[in-house]
């Protein structure tokens, strides 16, 4: 008598027909939750940050206070940065995730409330704001912490996801002042807090609901994985890996190092050098606005274009094609003085320098181990944005010295000669 087949262990049997359509399909789903999910809370973000400082002065009348909000906003920024990295890390960037969002949320939802019911002191406004800009912090971290496993799940390319993110960032920027003033016009500035908090409340129930698995899960092993090897560590123990970890990879030193310096010279390009260039060459400082746009819509541009062509383009190359070519701009800028032209040239720097975030932040997500990193990323993103204020002020006294024509060739000189130089990092070759 034959003895019946043995049937095959589930471990060894064969998925069901379309069971991995279904799987790839829910994980593509996924994708598009969590990139909705970011795209209503970068709305909300853009609202709130533009219209903050409205709210302020309409409520206090007072644009001292305003300022004093506003730095205030800044330094609890930088220093959740700094020390919230391993708490990010011990947590995991969905639960960071949404903890930002809420807690940021709810504040902003209690300024409101507070000021109806006539019981918000400038004091306690003051606390609420520094609160709520430390808040908002990890969330930002925890949002290119999550791109990674997303985009492999559902088979699309980090360039497009963390392109796609960028855009929708960009899309954010320019319409928020629109939407903010129309929004003021129409209902008062306080209502700009409302719509803030509903935005970042309704993307952290997107993400609660349906994103489930926001991280794709490892199978089981008898090898210790990556993360179990930081389980129960202690917070300073995070921290100090985290510090050995950024000052140790050769190539994410050389990438914060330049991107520190180009930040710092770009943040005062952007505020006070377009405004006297706009005001002294141009003829009038109503051109800020049009450089300022132009230069957005060229980066939306660059970075649209960047998420479909990017895969296939050399890094490197990439990298420092966008350096030369700034300092290129910023030259042809301090030598012609017709408004069409400058639009033209600030529309061009904005899509040649639009790849340089996006592979600056690839670079952290490819080379930084999964557990540590929030630590990575806050540490520095804090050191790049710490010399824009010296920054701004060195560019005032240059201004005030030399003035706008000059200035801009010495700006410009020394971006060409900071990008050359990049030519002979060698680590930068391993991009």
């Amino acid at each position: 008598m034959t003895a019946a087949p043995a049937r095959p262990s589930g471990r060894h049997r064969k998925p069901a027909p379309g069971r991995h359509r279904l799987r790839k399909d829910r994980r593509a789903g996924q994708y598009s939750v969590a990139q909705f999910a970011f795209g209503v809370n970068l709305v909300g973000n853009g609202i709130g940050g533009v219209g903050l400082p409205l709210f302020v002065l309409d409520s206090t009348h007072d644009i001292a206070f305003t300022g004093i909000i506003v730095t205030v906003a800044v330094i609890s920024s930088i220093g959740t940065g700094l020390f919230m990295g391993p708490v990010i890390d011990r947590f995991g960037m969905r639960v960071s995730w949404i903890f930002s969002i809420t807690i940021g949320s709810a504040i902003t939802v209690l300024m409101y409330v507070l000021h109806l019911a006539g019981s918000l002191p400038p004091w306690l406004l003051l606390a609420l704001c520094f609160v709520r800009a430390g808040a908002d912090e990890p969330g930002r971290v925890a949002t290119f912490g999550l791109l990674p496993a997303l985009a492999e799940s559902s088979g699309h390319s980090l360039e497009r996801a963390n392109a796609t993110l960028r855009a929708m960032n960009a899309i954010a920027t320019m319409s928020s002042p629109i939407l903010v003033g129309g929004i003021v016009s129409l209902f008062g500035s306080s209502t700009i807090l409302l719509i803030d908090a509903i935005a970042g409340l309704l993307a952290a129930v997107i993400v609660v609901f349906f994103l489930v698995n926001a991280v794709e899960q490892v199978p089981a092993s008898d090898e210790p994985s990556e993360q179990d090897e930081f389980e129960g560590l202690s917070y300073r123990r995070r921290f100090a890996m985290a510090m050995k970890f950024f000052w140790g990879d050769k190539v994410l030193k050389v990438l914060i190092i330049s991107t520190t310096v180009f930040a710092a010279l770009d943040t005062g390009l952007a505020s006070i050098g377009l405004t006297a260039y706009a005001n002294e060459i141009l003829g009038s400082v109503a051109w800020y606005g049009g450089l300022v746009g132009a230069f957005g819509l060229g980066s939306l541009a660059g970075t649209i274009g960047y998420g479909v062509l990017g895969p296939k383009l050399p890094r490197r190359g990439v990298y420092l094609t966008a350096y030369i070519g700034m300092a290129v701009m910023l030259l042809l800028l301090a030598w012609q003085t017709e408004v069409p032209i400058a639009l033209a040239i600030m529309a061009i720097a904005g899509i040649l320098t639009s790849p340089v975030d996006l592979l600056y932040m690839q670079a952290l997500q490819e080379r930084v181990p999964k557990p540590m990193f929030g630590g990575v990323t806050s540490i520095a993103t804090t050191i790049v944005s710490g010399p824009s204020p010296i920054a701004v002020s060195l560019l005032t006294w240059l201004l005030a010295t030399l003035g706008s024509h000059h200035t801009f060739v010495v700006i410009g000189s020394c971006y060409l000669l900071l990008a050359l130089s990049l030519f002979l990092v060698r680590p930068l070759r391993e991009l």
